[in-house]
């Protein structure tokens, strides 16, 4: 069975917005569907705003992410630590962040360009705290990792349409997780076209496997907005140590300097080791909506600096067993994080 849904995703992470959430009556056979019902408790998803609007970011992220390529070869290095927060239920934790991803493009001609990408993720997991029985107490993951491998396209057509296509394949499990087990693939097909000197539109449509979950088929739209010459909207991926796409205030305070405030809503699913109990093979997930402000500074020709900071609103931890029963859910109070990234185009 295919669900239709709002969602984005791009390295392990994913955005669901139900389209019977945007109504106001829910859809008939909603009762039906275990993991819209816990959505349905999400601060974000109590908002049909926010719902309509998040998913409009993710062609971007592909589409912006594409026309880079065609400039340059980019490699980036992200790190991000977020703080100790409480978790009901019992216990704390702490995340760290790594993440390195680089393309080179295999044909180009004119405006026309594929490219292969390539990322790999690592994430650690500190749980403590709390009595016996406490959530934290069970530590139910600790170190992740993350391989993504893309084939991203850029086709320019007569009438100043462009085609952009993202086909591919991650992995993203727990230490010990069985590697075949943790594989989801999937793509993005859209088409954009100017309107005016400042505005970028088109739209799309992305298809995604889950683990332990249906595929899911959700409609894109491209945004670009440059609302003045120094002001823009951008819609690409977020700066610094954060992963994924989100939506950015930019000013650009000089040639050099630029301030941005942003925000997104961030999911991350993956495979979990062999362990014992109803978790055991199972999934795990790690879902907030972090707010930054993050100053960014192009140190030369070919580097780039950014240092960032911010809060992680909503978070909530879950496990799945291996047929995508809930066995655990909890949520986590706001945590602060910090972030540092580094990348060389040439």
């Amino acid at each position: 069975m295919i669900r239709a849904v709002w969602q984005y995703g791009i390295g392990g992470i994913r955005l669901h917005c139900p389209v019977v959430l945007l109504g106001s009556q829910s859809a008939p056979g909603v009762d039906a569907l275990p993991d819209l019902q816990r959505m349905k408790t999400s601060p974000l998803h109590q908002s049909a705003a926010a719902c309509f609007l998040l998913p409009l970011l993710f062609l971007a992220v592909t589409t912006g992410w594409v026309k880079a390529q065609a400039e340059r070869s980019p490699f980036t290095a992200l790190g991000q630590y977020r703080f100790s927060t409480d978790i009901d239920g019992g216990g704390d934790f702490s995340s760290g962040r790594l993440h390195f991803k680089g393309a080179a493009p295999i044909y180009r001609s004119g405006e026309n360009l594929i490219a292969i990408s390539a990322a790999y993720g690592w994430a650690s997991y500190d749980f403590s705290g709390g009595g016996s029985s406490s959530y934290a107490s069970y530590d139910p993951w600790d170190d992740l990792h993350l391989i993504n491998l893309g084939l991203p396209v850029k086709w320019s057509f007569d009438g100043g349409w462009d085609l952009f296509l993202a086909p591919g394949v991650r992995w993203y499990g727990e230490n010990g997780a069985d590697f075949g087990d943790a594989v989801t693939v999937g793509g993005i097909a859209g088409f954009a076209r100017p309107f005016g000197e400042r505005l970028t539109l088109g739209p799309g449509v992305g298809v995604f496997s889950q683990l332990e979950d249906d595929a899911s088929v959700f409609p894109v739209v491209l945004v670009d907005w440059k609302i003045t010459d120094a002001l823009s909207l951008s819609t690409g991926p977020t700066i610094g140590a954060t992963q994924g796409p989100g939506l950015m205030l930019n000013w650009d305070v000089t040639d050099r300097l630029r301030f941005s405030a942003g925000a997104r809503y961030e999911k991350h699913r993956f495979r979990l080791d062999g362990g014992s109990g109803e978790s055991r093979d199972g999934v795990g997930e790690d879902r907030s909506i972090p707010v930054f402000g993050a100053l960014s500074l192009q140190a030369g020709d070919h580097w780039q600096l950014a240092l960032l900071g911010g809060v992680a609103f909503g978070s909530e931890l879950t496990i799945e067993d291996r047929n995508g029963r809930t066995v655990s859910e909890r949520d986590t109070d706001p945590s602060p994080f910090v972030g540092l990234s580094a990348s060389l185009r040439f």
